[in-house]
């Protein structure tokens, strides 16, 4: 299953409910509590914390290459724009929970007497006293190191050290050389290399301006405090790269393919635009367009062979996108060839299938959240591009009914009234649905109020499913009917938290009627948010069904419930938090998860805001997912060692 819908814990479980537990912006509050709450903890915990290591320079890390700031501005922004704000103003929203304000990056005095290494040290082994945490156990020393440039690099900008290389090019380069290495044509003796890493992250911007100084008293002795520090920051360059300039180096790669037609019949494709883009820690760092020849060919050449770049491209024909799968280029492997299928379009729907659907129902007190996953398919030999219906001004491909008073309705990868159109109960897509079985994923979630311990609803589906789940959060004491076909083939427990689970295969078009009594009545507690009560008291869960007679789940069902469990309860974002003594480790792969999802979440605004294409956004989202599905399994087995 592809994990289009791991966005989802933002929408399906935050966003949908803040009408009954949190406001619209409930991911950045809830994450503003959790922060707080760790601060609350580690001022609780000072005493027992790790001391981190003294600073001794020498033993600081050498990066192995220039350290990017450009590739450290995500970082940045993800783990320390929360205390020192986005900007480096230490404003951040939970700047005010600390007891002083954190450096202020933006201010050029905060560094002057600062140097890379001392910071490195800091946001490695962290400052409890302030309640700076160590980010050893969530970056790498490289990741860490581009962090901290960028960081160093907000009280400077591109103009101020395009200065200074002026001034170093007339009066500094003869001697210390164009590239900083001290091998000018006018050196007289041995002069200090400035791309010398480890010198350099050793020494502060005073201790610089001070050894100008001695060497060379006369030199800018003129010169304004702005005009030397300017050159000062052109030559810290030399060791890292700045945020404006792209760690993307060409090299000697190549991808090399053709686009072919895959609809029968048709003969030859005319021409195509076909884009690649390279990525590094998830974020673009370059962009390549090629027009495909009269015979569909395309060639892409002097690509980087990096192992740290990845590729991701697609070929657009008649105006839908074909991607293609992650590529990496490498020195034993420089060049790959591709072939891309692409389609002539149709507005003929009869061949769409939804493969599987997952539909999960949750509870909370007077509302159902309801999610439902859609794998959907065309069966036909040309992409669907949709038809016309009354109420929308676009064609429109997918149709999803909702049960009448649905609100809320969130979806993973768009908006009511940007790619998904509503009309009463309706609701549609309007992407393309390309030829195969599950070539696109639906992810829509909702609200549905009931009053009192009861509620209902009826799942509908406008299409063939190959393969139907449903899962039911358990409750205390809570009575589930479900209409046949659906067969209940047992329980799965993900997360700590029991799920009832139904099966049916080879529906035509169902709609499947629940019925739920002794469910949270509005304005009572959840008894799952209670301590000690995670799980149904005895006898409410009903007993599993024999092996034999239980439809074994997708595999990645679990793993999308219980990502789906650990947010859908504040309790399970917040609890675990208080349990640092003996789940540092897992506090940490929690806190590298948010970001990710964070990350996704904020990918999925920047598109349905028009800031990205859907090339784009589909190739980041990609590279998160993929390192989302990382920490999950580190996730799952450090709770298995626990357990042990």
């Amino acid at each position: 299953m592809s994990l289009y819908f791991l966005p989802l814990l933002r929408h399906f479980t935050l966003r949908p409910l803040r009408r009954y537990l949190l406001p619209s912006r409930a991911w950045i509050i809830i994450s503003f509590a959790v922060v707080s709450l760790l601060a609350v903890n580690a001022q609780d915990s000072r005493a027992q914390a790790p001391t981190p290591p003294p600073f001794v320079p020498e033993e600081v890390p050498v990066p192995s290459s220039p350290p990017s700031a450009f590739l450290g501005a995500s970082l940045f922004q993800e783990n320390c724009a929360p205390c020192h704000g986005p900007t480096g103003n230490s404003d951040g929203p939970t700047s005010s929970t600390l007891p002083a304000p954190p450096p202020r990056f933006a201010d050029p005095a905060t560094v002057w007497e600062r140097s890379p290494a001392a910071l490195f040290h800091t946001a490695k082994f962290g400052n409890m006293p302030a309640l700076m945490p160590p980010w050893l156990n969530r970056l790498s020393d490289e990741q860490i190191w581009q962090a901290v440039f960028y960081a160093w690099s907000l009280h400077i900008d591109e103009q101020q050290v395009t200065a200074g290389q002026t001034l170093y090019a007339e009066s500094c380069a003869a001697c210390h050389g164009e590239s900083g290495r001290g091998d000018g044509p006018d050196a007289e003796s041995t002069l200090f290399d400035f791309t010398d890493r480890a010198a350099m992250n050793l020494r502060t911007p005073a201790e610089l301006d001070a050894a100008w100084r001695a060497a060379h008293a006369d030199l800018g002795a003129d010169w304004s405090v702005d005009q030397r520090r300017d050159v000062l920051e052109y030559v810290r360059t030399f060791s890292y790269s700045p945020p404006w300039e792209s760690p993307y180096r060409s090299g000697n790669g190549a991808v090399k393919g053709r686009v072919v037609q895959a609809t029968a019949g048709i003969t030859g494709v005319s021409e195509s635009t076909v884009a690649l883009t390279a990525y590094m820690n998830f974020v673009p760092v370059a962009t390549f367009t090629a027009t495909t020849a009269a015979d569909g060919s395309f060639a892409f050449t002097g690509l980087s062979t990096d192992p740290n770049v990845v590729y991701f491209g697609g070929a657009s024909y008649e105006n839908v996108t074909y991607g293609v799968d992650m590529l990496r280029l490498t020195e034993i492997t420089p060049t790959l060839q591709l072939e891309i299928p692409v389609y002539s379009t149709t507005g003929d729907g009869s061949g769409l299938r939804i493969n599987r659907a997952n539909w999960i129902i949750d509870d909370q007190p007077g509302a159902l959240s309801v999610g439902v996953i859609m794998n959907v398919g065309n069966s036909l030999d040309r992409t669907f591009t949709g038809s016309m219906v009354d109420g929308v001004d676009v064609p429109v491909t997918v149709a999803i009914p909702l049960p009448e008073g649905a609100i809320h309705i969130e979806f993973q990868d768009g908006a009511l009234g940007g790619r998904y159109r509503q009309v009463g109960n309706m609701l549609y897509d309007t992407s393309p649905i390309r030829p195969g079985q599950e070539t696109r994923q639906i992810f829509v979630s909702y609200v549905l109020p009931y009053s009192g311990n009861t509620a209902s609803l009826t799942g509908a589906f406008d299409y063939p499913v190959g393969n139907l789940n449903l899962l039911v959060a358990d409750l205390p004491g809570l009575e589930v009917e479900v209409d046949a076909p659906m067969e209940a083939v047992g329980n799965q427990t993900i997360q700590d938290v029991p799920y009832r689970v139904w099966n049916a295969r080879d529906l035509d078009q169902p709609a499947i009627g629940v019925r739920l009594r002794n469910v949270i009545a509005e304005g009572d507690v959840d008894p799952r948010t209670l301590p000690g009560q995670g799980q149904p008291a005895g006898g409410a869960v009903a007993p599993p069904l024999p092996a034999a007679t239980t439809a074994p789940m997708e595999p990645l069902i679990p793993l999308a419930m219980g990502l789906i469990v650990v947010l859908i309860l504040v309790a399970g974002v917040v609890w675990p938090l208080r349990r640092r003594s003996r789940a540092g480790e897992q506090a940490a792969l929690v806190a590298e998860r948010e970001r990710l999802l964070t990350a996704i979440a904020e990918l999925d605004d920047r598109r349905n805001r028009g800031e990205l294409d859907d090339e784009a956004w589909a190739n980041q989202r990609a590279a998160l997912k993929a390192s989302l599905i990382g920490v999950t399994r580190e996730m799952n087995a450090a709770r298995k060692a626990k357990n042990k």
